[in-house]
């Protein structure tokens, strides 16, 4: 677990969901920055299975960050070029200094 800040070594863009209308009057679904961020990324499992009629992989990120307020699971993360589905967000610690937002990672998407 992390116990500095100095661990946060990695750098991460959270990501969220926003809804605007355009010039004809159609709503725009869409994603903007938040914040870009200092992590600790912890690749967890990954596994290759069905989805669908097409193979997907999928892996299991956790990433650390200093304790935010304003993240919840209909966000996402990029990293590494990379998009990742936020599914839980947890204090990573008692004091909460950091925080842990669980994501998952699919080819499929």
């Amino acid at each position: 677990m992390i116990d500095q800040a100095g661990q946060l070594d990695r750098r991460i863009t959270i990501q969220t969901f926003s809804e605007t209308t355009d010039n004809l009057g159609q709503e725009v679904k869409s994603f903007s920055t938040l914040a870009s961020v200092w992590a600790n990324v912890v690749e967890k499992v990954g596994r290759e299975g069905e989805d669908g009629e097409m193979i997907a992989a999928t892996k299991k990120v956790e990433f650390i960050i200093r304790y935010r307020t304003d993240v919840d699971e209909e966000m996402r993360i990029v990293y590494n070029n990379n998009t990742y589905k936020i599914q839980a967000i947890q204090s990573a610690d008692a004091r909460k200094a950091f925080l842990k937002i669980v994501c998952l990672w699919s080819d499929a998407q």
